[in-house]
């Protein structure tokens, strides 16, 4: 278990929870005995990286004076121990995401955000999932020691709704792992992950906020490349920095689970027309995660009528007196643009059979499509 940014004083505060595994010694590749029902799963280098951007987000950008940073609990299981050293100076090596381990920080985790009802409980987990048809089983660092792959996993449903016993009313639970359907765990009940917290009470009526948000839909895989922090994380931290924002008071701009949705979705969308950045248990107004210092930008997608007239265009919008230019022919052009007036337009050369209106709109955040009409 290991601690970062902890502040016992009293009242609200934000409480965080960060899992990242890309070594999994039983699993194929790894330095310990290889579980036969391994499902082709193996080592992963994306996860350790993601699990270190959130924890560098969470510790030096993070900014909710409603419910201050209080404590980050994080585990990271890669090659060799990963380190850190937060905003305080603090410098500790950060212990591996084995099944004890996650069940003492998540207990650890979850007292602490028993402490107060307006508490933030925020969950982050990157790494191998599989699918059963409706929940989702993250595999830990140990996952295959047993005899049963999933023993030693996280399932999200569960572990949520054990989290329905704590005081915390605003919870949000980012997942970041495959949620390919696992034959075997779908047709042997008594299979799969568990919720590392106490037994959840399945009578109790949770009152307040647990969304989860997923970097893949319901059955399908989640992707990021080799070496590099994946690609949900890269859109989350992305949407809470810059783009997920809403108004509570008219005069600041702060971070919502629901904008977050919506900016994810924009910035992972990969224009096949399937939704992106699948979401459980939004509802009601949602609740502030983070509030920026300035004002936000949007994300714009940017597209022509006319597929045929893509080539041969030069598409650019002009914001605060800057104009920004199309630095390729990506079609639609996914850019951002700051909030308020933009020109979008599209020139041809003068031999070209195409022209095009341009536009002028007033850009909101998290998201805005575009579309120019060519003539």
């Amino acid at each position: 278990m290991t601690t970062f940014r902890l502040d016992e004083s009293e009242g609200p505060g934000t409480h965080v929870f960060l899992i990242g595994v890309g070594t999994y010694p039983h699993l194929k590749g790894g330095t310990g005995p290889m579980n036969p029902l391994h499902r082709e799963l193996g080592q992963l280098t994306s996860p350790p990286l993601s699990a270190m951007a959130m924890l560098e987000w969470m510790d030096k950008t993070l900014n909710n004076p409603d419910a201050p940073l209080k404590s980050i609990e994080v585990l990271i299981s890669q090659p060799n121990p990963a380190a850190y050293t937060d905003a305080n100076g603090l410098t500790k090596q950060i212990d591996s995401a084995t099944w004890s381990n996650v069940s003492a920080a998540a207990h650890t985790w979850r007292d602490r955000a028993d402490s107060d009802p307006q508490n933030v409980a925020m969950f982050f987990f990157c790494g191998h999932g599989l699918g059963d048809g409706v929940g989702t089983h993250l595999l830990l660092g140990d996952s295959g020691a047993d005899a049963d792959l999933l023993r030693h996993s996280l399932h999200v449903n569960s572990f949520r709704l054990a989290m329905g016993s704590c005081a915390a009313q605003k919870q949000i639970y980012f997942v970041d792992a495959c949620r390919t359907v696992d034959l075997a765990t779908l047709f042997n009940p008594f299979a799969g992950g568990q919720s590392v917290l106490q037994p959840p009470n399945a009578i109790q009526v949770f009152g307040g906020a647990n969304p989860v948000l997923y970097s893949a839909r319901k059955g399908e895989p989640a992707f990021g490349n080799v070496g590099q922090v994946s690609d949900f994380t890269k859109a989350l931290i992305e949407g809470l920095s810059r783009f997920a924002v809403f108004q509570p008071f008219g005069h600041y701009w702060a971070v919502s689970p629901h904008e977050l949705q919506k900016a994810v979705a924009a910035l992972m969308d990969d224009f096949s027309g399937k939704p992106q950045c699948q979401a459980d248990g939004l509802s009601g107004m949602g609740f502030q995660l983070h509030r920026l210092a300035g004002t936000p930008d949007v994300v714009v997608h940017v597209t022509l009528d006319n597929d045929q007239a893509n080539s041969d265009a030069e598409i650019s919008y002009t914001a605060t007196g800057q104009t920004v230019v199309r630095p390729d022919k990506a079609h639609p052009w996914r850019t951002s643009a700051p909030l308020g007036v933009c020109s979008v337009q599209a020139s041809f050369a003068p031999s070209s059979a195409f022209t095009a209106k341009s536009m002028k709109t007033y850009l909101i955040p998290p998201f805005q499509n575009i579309r120019l009409e060519v003539l």
